[in-house]
Protein backbone atom coordinates (compact mmCIF):
# COMPACT_ATOMS: atom_id res chain seq x y z
CA UNK A 1 0.00 0.00 0.00
CA UNK A 2 2.90 2.63 1.35
CA UNK A 3 5.80 0.28 -0.17
CA UNK A 4 9.05 2.07 -1.21
CA UNK A 5 7.29 5.54 0.01
CA UNK A 6 10.80 6.32 1.09
CA UNK A 7 9.77 9.89 2.24
CA UNK A 8 7.04 8.84 4.36
CA UNK A 9 7.43 9.76 8.00
CA UNK A 10 4.28 10.72 9.38
CA UNK A 11 1.45 8.00 9.36
CA UNK A 12 -0.86 9.52 12.40
CA UNK A 13 -3.84 9.55 9.78
CA UNK A 14 -4.00 6.34 9.84
CA UNK A 15 -4.29 6.01 13.57
CA UNK A 16 -8.17 5.24 13.12
CA UNK A 17 -8.15 2.68 10.57
CA UNK A 18 -10.74 -0.14 10.60
CA UNK A 19 -8.33 -2.83 9.79
CA UNK A 20 -9.85 -5.28 11.45
CA UNK A 21 -10.94 -7.30 8.56
CA UNK A 22 -7.77 -7.66 6.71
CA UNK A 23 -5.49 -10.84 6.59
CA UNK A 24 -2.75 -9.25 4.45
CA UNK A 25 -0.20 -6.59 5.57
CA UNK A 26 2.97 -7.66 3.57
CA UNK A 27 5.37 -4.89 2.15
CA UNK A 28 2.39 -2.01 3.14
CA UNK A 29 5.55 -0.13 4.70
CA UNK A 30 8.56 -1.88 2.92
CA UNK A 31 11.37 0.51 1.74
CA UNK A 32 9.66 3.46 3.59
CA UNK A 33 13.23 4.68 4.77
CA UNK A 34 12.03 7.80 6.53
CA UNK A 35 9.37 5.88 8.95
CA UNK A 36 10.27 6.34 12.49
CA UNK A 37 7.36 6.93 14.78
CA UNK A 38 4.66 4.35 14.78
CA UNK A 39 2.48 5.07 17.08
CA UNK A 40 -0.50 5.39 15.03
CA UNK A 41 -0.92 1.49 14.78
CA UNK A 42 -0.81 1.27 18.33
CA UNK A 43 -4.48 0.38 18.36
CA UNK A 44 -5.05 -1.42 15.23
CA UNK A 45 -6.89 -4.48 15.07
CA UNK A 46 -4.77 -6.65 13.10
CA UNK A 47 -6.80 -10.29 14.78
CA UNK A 48 -7.53 -11.28 11.28
CA UNK A 49 -4.74 -11.13 9.53
CA UNK A 50 -2.73 -14.01 8.77
CA UNK A 51 0.36 -12.03 6.60
CA UNK A 52 2.78 -9.62 8.36
CA UNK A 53 5.93 -10.72 5.68
CA UNK A 54 7.98 -7.71 4.89
CA UNK A 55 5.25 -5.13 6.52
CA UNK A 56 8.33 -2.65 7.56
CA UNK A 57 11.07 -4.29 5.20
CA UNK A 58 13.88 -1.71 5.03
CA UNK A 59 12.31 1.12 7.81
CA UNK A 60 15.90 2.23 8.64
CA UNK A 61 14.25 4.90 10.69
CA UNK A 62 11.91 2.87 13.63
CA UNK A 63 13.46 2.41 16.29
CA UNK A 64 10.52 1.73 18.72
CA UNK A 65 8.00 -1.42 18.36
CA UNK A 66 6.56 -0.56 21.57
CA UNK A 67 3.36 0.38 19.85
CA UNK A 68 2.71 -3.16 18.65
CA UNK A 69 3.00 -4.81 21.44
CA UNK A 70 -0.53 -5.53 22.46
CA UNK A 71 -1.33 -6.37 19.13
CA UNK A 72 -3.25 -9.89 18.73
CA UNK A 73 -1.26 -11.74 16.04
CA UNK A 74 -2.73 -15.17 17.22
CA UNK A 75 -3.75 -15.58 13.30
CA UNK A 76 -0.18 -14.62 11.70
CA UNK A 77 1.82 -17.46 10.05
CA UNK A 78 3.89 -15.54 7.85
CA UNK A 79 6.09 -12.73 9.75
CA UNK A 80 9.14 -13.30 7.45
CA UNK A 81 11.45 -10.40 6.49
CA UNK A 82 8.74 -8.22 8.42
CA UNK A 83 11.83 -6.13 10.30
CA UNK A 84 14.29 -6.93 7.94
CA UNK A 85 16.55 -4.21 7.26
CA UNK A 86 15.46 -1.76 10.46
CA UNK A 87 18.93 -0.76 11.12
CA UNK A 88 17.83 1.49 14.23
CA UNK A 89 16.03 -1.28 15.78
CA UNK A 90 17.26 -2.54 18.75
CA UNK A 91 14.87 -3.44 21.45
CA UNK A 92 13.02 -6.55 20.95
CA UNK A 93 11.00 -6.92 24.05
CA UNK A 94 8.14 -5.05 23.10
CA UNK A 95 7.15 -8.44 21.38
CA UNK A 96 7.33 -10.53 24.07
CA UNK A 97 3.70 -10.21 25.02
CA UNK A 98 2.85 -11.49 21.41
CA UNK A 99 0.76 -14.96 21.42
CA UNK A 100 2.73 -17.38 19.15
CA UNK A 101 0.96 -20.61 18.98
CA UNK A 102 0.51 -21.40 15.17
CA UNK A 103 3.76 -22.75 13.08
CA UNK A 104 4.98 -19.53 12.31
CA UNK A 105 7.57 -18.59 9.70
CA UNK A 106 10.29 -15.90 10.75
CA UNK A 107 12.67 -16.59 8.49
CA UNK A 108 14.30 -13.03 8.20
CA UNK A 109 12.13 -11.33 10.40
CA UNK A 110 14.99 -9.33 11.97
CA UNK A 111 17.76 -9.49 9.72
CA UNK A 112 19.57 -6.25 9.66
CA UNK A 113 21.15 -6.10 6.60
CA UNK A 114 21.40 -2.73 4.55
CA UNK A 115 18.52 -2.35 1.87
CA UNK A 116 19.53 -0.44 -1.08
CA UNK A 117 16.00 1.27 -3.12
Amino acid sequence: MFKSCSSLNDIEPLKNWDVSNCINFSDMFSVCFSLKDIKALENWNVSNCTNFSGMFFGCYSINDIKPLENWNILKGTDFSSMFFGCLSLKDMKPLEKWNLTKENNFKDAFESQNIDD
